[in-house]
């Protein structure tokens, strides 16, 4: 009697295997939303990061003659103004070392909170000569605007005045390769140097202090005067050709 009653309150298999379908289906459609919200967390944690470096990148430019520094230069250096202590003697070091006292943090070759995106921590061959003196990073400078070739003891190589839209010219944003720069040109090249992890979006910082993510595709106009890349390193054409030849990731 006491077998007939247990076999009654027992799952049947149908019964299981209907119960397991549930709660596959239910999973499906959560999962999804679930990786939704913390990518969300996730990006809005890499966009504070874009926002407290170009804090420090303003403090900088404010303690050096409204000028900023280069986005590579060398140990050469420049009677202007001495480049900061280094963790390698005669390397080219960039433009995070430099801004990195104004941050509050000390020490290179090593991602902090800081410098580190959730989304995509920074994965660098730190034996590589790209990335000797520097921040080990998942953001890179806006080149097309400071730029500054090896050796040359390129120190100040752009003024704060001389930016007509600072709310439209990029500064800073996601980038996944080592070198301290990001430009227009890698929309087209085959290696996605951008950031474009957050759901097809880039974090940027521009010259008047805010962020906020876009397409990176959608930093290109027709009108060079609109370009968020802007100013003259590279002509405008050069950016147009990039966009309108972008890899499928950046469409």
């Amino acid at each position: 009697m006491k077998s007939t009653t247990a076999n009654q309150n027992a799952f049947t298999l149908i019964e299981l295997l209907v119960v397991l379908a549930i709660v596959t289906v239910l999973a499906a459609l959560l999962l999804p939303v679930l990786s939704r919200t913390m990518e969300k967390a996730h990006q809005i944690t890499c966009l504070k990061n874009v926002k407290q470096i170009n804090l420090a990148i303003q403090m900088y430019v404010q303690e050096n003659n409204q000028r900023m520094c280069g986005e590579r230069m060398s140990a050469s250096g420049d009677i202007s103004w001495p480049p900061p202590p280094k963790p390698n003697d005669k390397k080219v070091w960039t433009w995070r070392v430099t801004v990195l006292p104004y941050t509050g943090e000390v020490g290179t070759n090593g991602a902090a909170a800081l410098w580190d995106c959730p989304t995509r921590p920074p994965n660098w061959d730190m034996t590589s000569d790209e990335v000797d003196d520097d921040v080990q990073s998942s953001y890179g400078i806006a080149e097309d605007t400071l730029w500054a070739n090896y050796g040359n003891g390129g120190v100040h190589s752009y003024a704060d005045g001389l930016v007509v839209k600072p709310s439209q010219l990029l500064l800073l944003g996601d980038s996944q390769w080592s070198g301290p720069g990001i430009s227009a040109r890698f929309l087209k090249w085959d290696h996605p140097w951008l950031g474009y992890w957050h759901r097809s979006r880039c974090n940027f910082a521009f010259w008047d202090g805010h962020g906020e993510p876009l397409r990176a595709i959608k930093t290109v106009t027709d009108s060079p005067d609109d370009c968020m890349w802007g100013h003259d390193i590279w002509p405008h054409s050069v950016h147009l050709d990039a966009r309108n030849n972008a890899t499928p990731e950046y469409r």
